[in-house]
């Protein structure tokens, strides 16, 4: 095999060996962070649990109270404008209330599987992508937020970058939210894993070439 070091050709040859363990290590990250992420809901339902089998008044009301204003429309939010600076709180608002979907389709999700739902792992990307997606917007709102507090001149345009960051990203979560609750969507998973077992079980592609060859 040749080279030509004018170009860089073996520098990128040598690297394309290697990407594939860096896809592998970025599914991997995602899972771990659904998994995590998971681990704290879990705990949250389970304490409800007990207060519903020794009856805690107090946190069956609370929680009665929560659930009855997610119903009819109404979230308690999280109140993210506090924290970061006037010019921003539009962007911050998105971020609210991806927060707030985001927290309802994570206990939905983690009642209807339960403990299984480490297996399902089309879903466990879309959720490690959604969270990976809030830290972005919650990293940009802070950075923004320091170059106002510290007088940047360049501020202003950094609020610009950060508004489009945040609007797309918000469009992106709604839509992997509204996904991962799709019952066509799930149905889909499930044959892709059916597909998947099917070509580890033949360790190779299962269609016959329709001329024979």
């Amino acid at each position: 095999m040749g080279f030509m070091r004018s170009t860089g050709l073996e520098r990128v040859l040598r690297d394309l060996r290697i990407f594939r363990i860096f896809e592998g290590a970025n599914d991997i990250l995602r899972l771990f962070i659904a998994l995590t992420g998971f681990q704290y809901v879990g705990l949250h339902l389970r304490e409800l649990q007990k207060a519903v089998k020794y009856f805690n008044f107090n946190i069956i009301v609370g929680e009665s109270s929560k659930r009855l204003r997610r119903g009819i429309g109404i979230t308690p939010g999280s109140n993210i404008n506090e924290y970061i600076h006037s010019t921003l709180h539009p962007s911050g608002l998105l971020l609210s209330k991806s927060i707030d979907y985001f927290g309802i389709a994570i206990e939905q999700i983690l009642i209807k599987y339960g403990k299984t739902i480490r297996d399902e792992q089309f879903i466990t990307h879309r959720i490690g992508d959604i969270t990976i997606d809030l830290y972005s917007m919650v990293a940009c709102l802070s950075r923004c937020t320091q170059s106002f507090q510290n007088q940047i001149p360049s501020a202003i345009h950094e609020s610009n970058l950060v508004r489009i960051w945040c609007e797309e990203t918000y469009d992106k979560i709604k839509n992997n939210i509204n996904l991962i609750q799709n019952s066509a969507f799930i149905e889909r998973t499930r044959l892709m894993t059916e597909l998947s077992r099917e070509i580890v079980d033949k360790e190779s592609t299962v269609p016959v070439h329709p001329l024979g060859f």
